[in-house]
Protein backbone atom coordinates (compact mmCIF):
# COMPACT_ATOMS: atom_id res chain seq x y z
CA UNK A 1 0.00 0.00 0.00
CA UNK A 2 1.18 3.16 -1.31
CA UNK A 3 1.96 5.59 1.63
CA UNK A 4 -0.09 8.61 0.66
CA UNK A 5 -3.28 6.40 1.59
CA UNK A 6 -2.40 6.31 5.18
CA UNK A 7 -4.83 8.65 6.75
CA UNK A 8 -4.02 11.61 8.43
CA UNK A 9 -3.32 12.26 12.10
CA UNK A 10 -3.39 14.73 14.50
CA UNK A 11 -1.33 13.59 18.11
CA UNK A 12 -2.12 15.17 21.62
CA UNK A 13 -0.50 13.68 24.48
CA UNK A 14 -2.96 14.48 26.67
CA UNK A 15 -6.09 13.45 24.11
CA UNK A 16 -3.90 9.72 23.96
CA UNK A 17 -4.21 9.42 28.10
CA UNK A 18 -7.68 10.61 27.90
CA UNK A 19 -8.63 7.80 25.46
CA UNK A 20 -6.58 5.55 27.18
CA UNK A 21 -8.21 5.72 30.69
CA UNK A 22 -11.33 5.47 29.53
CA UNK A 23 -10.53 2.02 27.35
CA UNK A 24 -7.70 0.85 30.09
CA UNK A 25 -10.69 -1.72 31.82
CA UNK A 26 -11.07 -3.89 28.71
CA UNK A 27 -8.20 -3.13 26.91
CA UNK A 28 -7.03 -6.94 27.72
CA UNK A 29 -10.04 -8.38 26.25
CA UNK A 30 -9.10 -6.43 22.99
CA UNK A 31 -5.79 -7.08 22.93
CA UNK A 32 -6.72 -11.00 23.31
CA UNK A 33 -9.33 -11.03 19.99
CA UNK A 34 -7.06 -8.55 17.91
CA UNK A 35 -3.71 -8.48 18.89
CA UNK A 36 -2.23 -11.93 20.94
CA UNK A 37 -1.35 -13.53 17.51
CA UNK A 38 0.73 -10.17 16.33
CA UNK A 39 2.28 -10.40 20.07
CA UNK A 40 3.19 -14.01 20.09
CA UNK A 41 5.54 -12.95 16.00
CA UNK A 42 6.86 -10.30 17.84
CA UNK A 43 8.10 -12.41 20.99
CA UNK A 44 9.17 -15.00 17.96
CA UNK A 45 10.93 -12.70 16.16
CA UNK A 46 12.57 -11.07 19.28
CA UNK A 47 14.88 -14.09 19.97
CA UNK A 48 15.29 -13.15 23.42
CA UNK A 49 18.22 -14.01 25.08
CA UNK A 50 18.73 -13.75 28.95
CA UNK A 51 20.79 -11.65 30.18
CA UNK A 52 19.82 -8.70 28.00
CA UNK A 53 19.60 -5.08 28.28
CA UNK A 54 15.74 -4.62 26.75
CA UNK A 55 13.37 -1.74 26.16
CA UNK A 56 9.85 -1.92 25.74
CA UNK A 57 8.01 1.28 24.74
CA UNK A 58 4.46 1.42 25.12
CA UNK A 59 4.25 -1.30 27.25
CA UNK A 60 -0.23 -0.84 27.50
CA UNK A 61 -1.08 -3.34 30.02
CA UNK A 62 1.77 -5.19 30.27
CA UNK A 63 0.87 -8.28 28.68
CA UNK A 64 4.22 -8.45 26.25
CA UNK A 65 6.13 -6.65 28.77
CA UNK A 66 5.53 -9.56 31.43
CA UNK A 67 6.64 -12.18 28.89
CA UNK A 68 9.70 -10.63 28.06
CA UNK A 69 10.62 -9.97 31.52
CA UNK A 70 9.71 -13.38 32.22
CA UNK A 71 12.80 -14.69 29.21
CA UNK A 72 15.12 -11.91 30.23
CA UNK A 73 16.03 -13.69 33.44
CA UNK A 74 19.68 -12.69 33.94
CA UNK A 75 18.76 -9.20 32.87
CA UNK A 76 17.33 -5.79 33.13
CA UNK A 77 13.96 -4.93 31.14
CA UNK A 78 12.70 -1.07 30.96
CA UNK A 79 9.05 -0.25 30.14
CA UNK A 80 7.98 3.21 29.43
CA UNK A 81 4.04 4.50 28.52
CA UNK A 82 2.61 7.73 28.08
CA UNK A 83 -0.80 6.76 30.12
CA UNK A 84 -1.16 6.42 33.67
CA UNK A 85 -4.44 4.14 33.63
CA UNK A 86 -2.41 1.77 30.97
CA UNK A 87 0.86 1.78 33.26
CA UNK A 88 -1.36 1.06 36.66
CA UNK A 89 -2.76 -2.61 34.96
CA UNK A 90 1.10 -3.02 34.03
CA UNK A 91 2.30 -2.56 37.55
CA UNK A 92 -0.72 -4.79 38.99
CA UNK A 93 0.85 -7.49 36.59
CA UNK A 94 4.10 -7.18 37.18
CA UNK A 95 3.83 -8.06 40.71
CA UNK A 96 5.07 -11.58 40.64
CA UNK A 97 8.35 -10.53 39.40
CA UNK A 98 11.32 -9.35 41.33
CA UNK A 99 11.38 -5.96 40.80
CA UNK A 100 15.35 -5.89 40.11
CA UNK A 101 14.51 -7.30 36.72
CA UNK A 102 12.47 -4.48 35.25
CA UNK A 103 11.56 -0.99 35.31
CA UNK A 104 8.31 1.04 34.26
CA UNK A 105 8.07 4.19 34.53
CA UNK A 106 5.77 7.43 32.76
CA UNK A 107 7.80 8.70 29.54
CA UNK A 108 7.60 9.87 26.25
CA UNK A 109 8.95 7.61 23.11
CA UNK A 110 9.66 10.82 21.44
CA UNK A 111 12.25 11.88 23.66
CA UNK A 112 13.35 8.38 25.56
CA UNK A 113 15.04 9.07 29.00
CA UNK A 114 18.35 6.81 27.97
CA UNK A 115 21.48 7.18 26.57
CA UNK A 116 22.65 6.45 23.27
CA UNK A 117 23.86 2.46 22.83
CA UNK A 118 21.77 1.09 25.52
CA UNK A 119 19.72 -1.54 24.81
CA UNK A 120 20.40 -4.76 23.25
CA UNK A 121 16.21 -5.27 21.72
CA UNK A 122 13.49 -2.76 21.29
CA UNK A 123 10.13 -3.48 21.47
CA UNK A 124 7.01 -1.31 20.40
CA UNK A 125 3.15 -2.60 19.77
CA UNK A 126 0.61 -0.54 18.27
CA UNK A 127 1.65 2.36 19.32
CA UNK A 128 2.97 4.20 15.79
CA UNK A 129 -0.27 3.73 14.13
CA UNK A 130 -1.06 6.45 16.52
CA UNK A 131 1.01 9.22 15.38
CA UNK A 132 1.19 11.60 12.32
CA UNK A 133 3.01 10.13 10.11
CA UNK A 134 5.75 13.42 9.77
CA UNK A 135 6.53 12.21 13.43
CA UNK A 136 7.59 8.52 11.87
CA UNK A 137 11.15 9.48 11.40
CA UNK A 138 12.18 11.58 14.12
CA UNK A 139 10.52 8.66 16.30
CA UNK A 140 12.49 5.92 14.10
CA UNK A 141 15.53 7.96 15.01
CA UNK A 142 15.47 8.14 18.60
CA UNK A 143 14.92 4.15 18.20
CA UNK A 144 18.00 3.86 16.52
CA UNK A 145 19.55 5.95 19.24
CA UNK A 146 19.26 4.14 22.10
CA UNK A 147 19.88 0.70 20.74
CA UNK A 148 23.55 -0.62 20.94
CA UNK A 149 25.10 -1.39 17.80
CA UNK A 150 24.42 -5.00 16.40
CA UNK A 151 21.03 -4.22 18.86
CA UNK A 152 17.20 -5.42 17.05
CA UNK A 153 13.73 -3.83 17.06
CA UNK A 154 11.05 -5.94 16.61
CA UNK A 155 7.48 -3.32 16.14
CA UNK A 156 4.05 -4.17 15.45
CA UNK A 157 1.37 -2.17 13.76
CA UNK A 158 -1.73 -1.73 12.50
CA UNK A 159 -1.90 -2.39 8.74
CA UNK A 160 -3.81 -2.80 5.52
CA UNK A 161 -3.75 -6.00 5.46
CA UNK A 162 -3.93 -8.48 1.89
CA UNK A 163 -7.94 -9.72 2.21
CA UNK A 164 -11.24 -7.82 1.29
CA UNK A 165 -12.20 -8.06 4.68
CA UNK A 166 -9.39 -6.78 6.10
CA UNK A 167 -10.37 -2.91 4.46
CA UNK A 168 -13.46 -2.57 7.19
CA UNK A 169 -10.79 -1.89 9.50
CA UNK A 170 -9.51 1.00 7.20
CA UNK A 171 -13.08 2.24 6.60
CA UNK A 172 -13.86 1.98 10.48
CA UNK A 173 -10.59 4.20 11.15
CA UNK A 174 -11.64 6.51 8.62
CA UNK A 175 -15.10 7.22 9.57
CA UNK A 176 -14.65 6.67 13.06
CA UNK A 177 -11.75 7.33 14.40
CA UNK A 178 -12.65 7.08 18.11
CA UNK A 179 -13.23 3.64 18.16
CA UNK A 180 -9.73 2.41 17.84
CA UNK A 181 -8.31 5.43 19.49
CA UNK A 182 -7.05 6.69 17.00
CA UNK A 183 -5.32 3.81 15.49
CA UNK A 184 -5.13 3.27 11.65
CA UNK A 185 -3.78 0.92 8.80
CA UNK A 186 0.11 2.51 8.26
CA UNK A 187 3.26 1.13 6.61
CA UNK A 188 6.68 1.61 7.94
CA UNK A 189 8.94 -0.63 5.87
CA UNK A 190 10.46 2.58 4.17
CA UNK A 191 10.46 4.49 7.37
CA UNK A 192 12.60 1.56 9.09
CA UNK A 193 14.96 1.83 6.64
CA UNK A 194 15.30 5.94 6.05
CA UNK A 195 16.49 5.67 9.74
CA UNK A 196 19.07 3.59 9.06
CA UNK A 197 17.93 0.22 10.33
CA UNK A 198 19.01 -3.09 7.64
CA UNK A 199 17.72 -6.75 7.89
CA UNK A 200 14.29 -5.67 7.58
CA UNK A 201 11.82 -8.61 7.84
CA UNK A 202 8.02 -8.48 7.65
CA UNK A 203 5.00 -11.02 8.89
CA UNK A 204 1.76 -9.79 7.94
CA UNK A 205 -1.13 -10.93 10.10
CA UNK A 206 -4.60 -11.19 10.63
CA UNK A 207 -6.88 -12.07 13.87
CA UNK A 208 -10.97 -11.86 13.63
CA UNK A 209 -10.14 -9.82 10.47
CA UNK A 210 -8.02 -7.12 12.18
CA UNK A 211 -5.02 -6.66 9.91
CA UNK A 212 -1.25 -6.19 11.56
CA UNK A 213 2.21 -5.97 10.63
CA UNK A 214 5.32 -7.09 12.37
CA UNK A 215 8.59 -5.89 11.76
CA UNK A 216 12.12 -7.07 12.60
CA UNK A 217 14.82 -4.87 11.51
CA UNK A 218 18.96 -4.15 13.03
CA UNK A 219 20.92 -1.70 13.62
CA UNK A 220 24.68 -2.46 12.32
CA UNK A 221 27.30 -3.23 14.01
CA UNK A 222 30.35 -1.24 14.43
CA UNK A 223 33.33 -2.13 11.79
Amino acid sequence: MEKENILRQNYAEAKVKDEYSGVAWFYNFWSWLTESKSAKKVIELAHIQSGERILEVAVGTGAVFAEIVRRNTGGVTEGIDVSPSMMAKADERMKKYPKERYRLQIASAYKLPFDSNTFDLLVNNFMIDLLPEKDFPPLLSEYYRVLKPGGRIVISTMSFGTKWYNKFWQWLAKHFPALLTGCRPISIKNYLTQAQFDSIESVLISQNTFPSEVLKAGKAAFT
